[in-house]
């Protein structure tokens, strides 16, 4: 049984996928599977994952017909998977030689941890990456777990119990599982970021998250709010319950009783249908 299992979903990232694989492979610990789901791609990425499974037997292709999208593939490949812990990796990031190694360490040193990740850059089109430190607050306002992080496999069975959310199709299903795992945990999350830059993401043209738009975005960020209410409730205060805005509502309701200002809103009502 490995200690951590990697989970890539891949789909038509021939260009790429090798120098990640790579990147599992280079890791200076050495107690390791990685489970590949490739989605049906049309070029030659099943031609390179095989050739790695064909060198390293903890490489394990898990190949499909059609693309199921990368929340399914990470489920599927999360119910055969051996290791305590899990790390997801998408097919064309990077993880630094000894992110496993100091991951698992610090994992191993505190096992009140529930998510241990790195500090990270980004490569490609873009360099700078504005990366706050997690706190549940921020993680809430904007997601601060990028989707490269360890966890428990056994934590994710005993309290979350399930996987991605396979409705989010547009993106930001990170954020949602990430939400999903913390808001089951029956303690206070306690989240390391070690301090290094162990992570590398990859921007580059046509990626998914590119292409989101502000109005999708903002359904996104609504269906989130509706699915971990309670979650949010928790850290932020429902605004119509402020003692604020009641205030102002009192201040509304005794205005709006006024001769004065039935007489202006009258006069507004005229001026509007002229």
């Amino acid at each position: 049984m490995a200690e951590v299992s990697v989970i890539i979903p891949s789909y038509n990232l021939g260009e790429y996928i090798g120098e990640t694989l790579q990147s599992v492979k280079d890791q200076t610990f050495q107690d390791w599977e990685c489970l590949v789901v490739e989605n049906g791609s049309s070029d030659n990425s099943k031609d390179i994952i095989r050739e790695f499974v064909s060198l390293d037997a903890r490489f394990k292709l898990i190949p499909l017909l059609s693309n199921i999208g990368v929340a399914a593939a990470r489920n599927l490949a999360m119910q055969r998977c051996l290791g305590r812990y899990i790390l997801f990796l998408d097919a064309d990031d990077l993880i630094d030689p000894h992110y496993m190694e100091k991951a698992v360490a610090a994992l191993e040193e505190d096992p009140s941890l529930n998510i241990v990740y790195a500090q990270a850059d980004r490569f490609g089109e873009e360099t700078t990456w504005d990366l706050p430190p997690f706190d549940m607050g921020t993680m809430l306002a904007r997601n601060c777990l990028y989707v490269s992080c360890f966890f428990k496999k056994q934590e994710l069975e005993l309290y979350y119990g399930s996987g991605f959310d396979t409705s989010f199709v547009n993106g930001y299903e990170d954020w949602d599982f990430w939400l999903s795992f913390l808001e089951s945990l029956p303690d206070e999350p306690r989240v390391l970021q070690l301090p290094e830059v162990l992570f590398h993401y990859r921007t580059r043209p046509g990626s998914r998250n590119k292409g989101v738009s502000d109005e999708i975005l903002a359904e996104i960020r609504l269906k989130l709010w509706e699915k971990h209410k309670t979650l949010y409730g928790k850290y932020f205060c429902n605004p119509t319950e402020t003692v604020e805005y009641k205030r102002m509502q009192r201040a509304f309701l005794k205005a709006s009783k006024s001769l004065g200002w039935q007489l202006r809103m009258g006069v507004k009502e005229l001026l509007h249908r002229k």
